[in-house]
């Protein structure tokens, strides 16, 4: 991907063309603290090596998480159990340099700051006695680990896993001119040729069929390392980027071992099976000295020895799924500053192209056999703990604890496995209208409730760090808190506010909806700035937290940059409010779900765009009623929703929406949703969901109107 660095430099001549001096500037200043290092996977390797040499534990975790969150999480599922084992690799290296170079205090830190992470995992328990054992490296069970081979491999590995994920990635479509310009070629000199063929048969006395025959394919190379080739240089047209893919998808498929990375030294021990069984399928480990790792099985490059017919079938069906296709849904737009024209509109990059579709039968069974993807209900429990309705439950980022919440202020923190059991927990004076933990650690979490409080609070030292509050605030006064989102940096956090109810004859106006940025560090309202006319209800911030995407009361979807800030884009998407917003893995795309009980999909390119709306199930979106009062004088009440309404998978073509009688996964296809199962185990409406990408069978939990919060494990068949 060496062009990323060569487009960097066409948008900064561009910006500098442009007169955009601060853009230029703000571009020169994320690009020197680039974590990703622009895609060069022998500075990402440096960066990890440095990381470890220096002992720089936390700078070595943040960088893995940040790739973790924003690149291994859209692998295939089935690959994220080597991304975690050659996590765990890395982090073993860490403590066998730490010991070579004699840094004993380095050793015991490391193991004070990650036990309460590593204590439950089963490949480091016998790691915890090395600062206390003698001669580790003479030791059997660690000896592997200081040998210079298992070192070298392990990097080699890293490096190759780099390579050939990078190339899988999904570019955006300034990135992929590369590809689309090697393909125009292509197409050109396929034309020259059969034009020179046509010549020749309308030129020659004795035309047959002699003149179409394409000549014989070179003979297959050699088998090589699986990554060896493509760890060079980026591939070069559509078929090598599918040959990644098979790749990615096909590791440790019983395939031959390595004949670069799995050479033995001459008297070694004898040469690994031909069909290695699943459990050498990994990093370097205490079983396999010497041995290579889950990403050096070779692999046979792919030849070009399929027949003219399928080759140029394979070309027409590539050229065919390529081509642009019009929207279906109507687009009426509210405010865009930038509107592109209709001969250079193009189709946004989905994962899936769907289109809108009728509400479905409630009664209507799925085949979940017949979905390939499908998922099946491994276990569910019950975690009993709360008394009334349940705003929120959401995952901290590794899966490990769950925060949940209540309309009377109860704020539990809670482990979801092996069964759940409550860790800590919080009482606040109002109902809990907002709860997001931390995007980079599983320590602090940051709640807002209805009377316009906001809190941080340790889950680790169980206590309240700071709280501030309409007293401490003046912008929060008379105010209440409809949802909070903390920047990726979490220097700042964004808090959504709406005036609170006032009694008739109050002479003071209200103050208007709006958007205020506060210092999570200072507590000082940094910028604000007022929406006409509508409330944020829901909010999601990108990557690097330049944009911040709204669903408004309004029935609009608004995106702001804050930066300046101010709207950039918004559009009508639903008839009533918006509750949810949710971006796409790749971020190309906007998901939103509101008061209709519709679900839509939205292009983040082509603001306002639509791409699928579905309506769903009854009740998915509301409305809730709680009844309230006893005897014959109770009533119902409307119960706005705060918590997420529908969470997705790392897949993005997978969605967890609520129901009356408990979850339902969907998944996203060419014609809509399409359900392929109901988890179920609830017997009163669920009204908020979440879904735990970080372990190997994902984890979803669902609250409902009685107070009941469920866990469900799920796998993927």
């Amino acid at each position: 991907m060496s062009h990323i660095q060569y487009l960097d430099e066409l948008v900064k001549e561009y910006l500098l063309f442009r007169g955009f001096s601060q853009t230029l500037r703000s571009l020169d200043n994320e690009l020197k603290i680039d974590k990703d290092k622009g895609f060069r996977v022998d500075r990402l390797v440096d960066q990890v090596v440095s990381h470890i040499q220096t002992y720089d534990l936390v700078g070595l975790r943040e960088l893995w998480g940040h790739l973790d969150r924003r690149i291994f999480a859209h692998l295939p599922h089935t690959l994220l159990p080597c991304v975690r084992k050659l996590e765990t690799s890395i982090l073993r290296l860490y403590v066998v340099n730490t010991i070579q170079t004699n840094k004993p205090d380095k050793l015991v830190e490391f193991f004070e700051k990650t036990a309460q992470e590593l204590q439950s995992q089963a490949e480091w328990r016998e790691w915890f006695i090395l600062p206390y054992l003698k001669g580790v490296e003479e030791n059997s069970s660690f000896a592997m680990y200081f040998t210079r081979q298992w070192q070298d491999t392990l990097l080699v590995s890293l490096h190759n896993f780099f390579a050939v994920v990078f190339q899988s990635i999904e570019l955006p479509t300034l990135a992929s001119y590369r590809d689309e310009a090697s393909k125009i070629a292509r197409l050109q000199e396929d034309n020259e040729l059969l034009r020179a063929r046509l010549s020749a048969l309308t030129t020659s006395d004795q035309p047959s069929l002699e003149h179409l025959v394409v000549p014989d394919p070179p003979p297959p190379s050699h088998l090589m390392d699986d990554f060896y080739n493509i760890a060079q240089e980026a591939p070069s047209s559509e078929s090598q980027l599918k040959s990644l893919k098979t790749i990615l998808f096909g590791l440790g498929g019983g395939l031959p071992t390595s004949p670069i990375l799995g050479r033995r030294a001459a008297g070694g021990a004898a040469s690994a099976s031909p069909q290695p069984s699943p459990s050498a399928a990994q990093a370097p480990s205490s079983n396999n000295i010497g041995g290579t790792s889950v990403f050096t099985h070779s692999v046979a490059r792919r030849t070009s020895s399929q027949a003219p017919a399928e080759e140029k079938k394979r070309t027409r069906s590539s050229s065919v799924a390529s081509m642009p296709s019009r929207n279906s849904g109507e687009h009426i737009p509210v405010k865009r500053l930038v509107q592109a024209s209709a001969s250079t509109t193009r189709q946004s990059r989905s994962p899936t192209k769907i289109r809108p579709q009728e509400e479905p039968s409630s009664t209507a069974k799925v085949d979940v056999a017949s979905d390939k993807a499908s998922f099946l209900l491994l276990g569910q429990e019950e975690y009993p703990e709360h008394r009334a309705v349940v705003t929120h439950a959401v995952f901290n980022p590794s899966g490990t604890l769950v925060a949940s919440a209540d309309t009377d202020g109860v704020v539990k923190l809670w482990s979801p496995s092996p069964s759940p059991k409550t860790q800590s927990g919080v009482v606040v004076k109002s109902a809990v209208t907002a709860l997001e933990w931390l995007p980079r650690g599983e320590r602090f979490l940051l709640l807002a409730t209805k009377a316009a409080s906001l809190r941080l609070y340790d889950s680790r030292d169980k206590k309240t760090v700071w709280e501030t509050g309409p007293d401490s605030c003046p912008v929060l006064r008379d105010q209440r808190i409809m949802g909070v989102r903390v920047s990726p940096g979490e220097g700042s956090a964004v808090i959504s506010v709406a005036p609170r109810v006032r009694p008739q004859g109050t002479s003071t106006p209200p103050a208007p909806p709006s958007l205020h940025t506060i210092d999570m560090k200072s507590l000082k309202i940094e910028s604000s700035y007022r929406l006409d006319g509508g409330v944020v209800n829901g909010c999601i911030m990108n990557h690097n937290g330049g944009l911040l995407v709204c669903g408004c009361n309004d029935g609009s979807v608004r995106i702001i940059d804050l930066r300046c800030p101010d709207v950039i884009a918004s559009w009508p998407a639903h008839q009533g409010e918006v509750f949810t917003v949710r971006l796409s893995p790749q971020e190309n795309n906007i998901y939103t779900i509101g008061s209709d009980n519709r679900f839509a999909c939205w292009s983040m390119a082509q603001t306002g765009a639509r791409v699928m709306d579905h309506v769903l199930h009854d009740r998915a979106a509301g409305p809730f009623l709680v009844g309230v009062g006893s005897g014959g004088t109770g009533r119902s009440v409307l119960l706005r929703p705060y918590g997420p309404l529908f969470a997705l998978h790392q897949d993005g073509e997978h969605v967890l929406t609520c129901s009356p009688s408990g979850p339902i996964v969907y998944k996203v296809c060419e014609n809509g949703l399409e359900q392929v199962l109901q988890v179920g185990g609830h017997k009163s409406p669920v009204v908020t969901v979440d879904w735990c990408n970080a372990l190997q069978c994902g984890t979803s939990v669902a609250a409902a109107l009685d107070g009941s919060v469920t866990v469900a494990t799920l796998m993927r068949q």
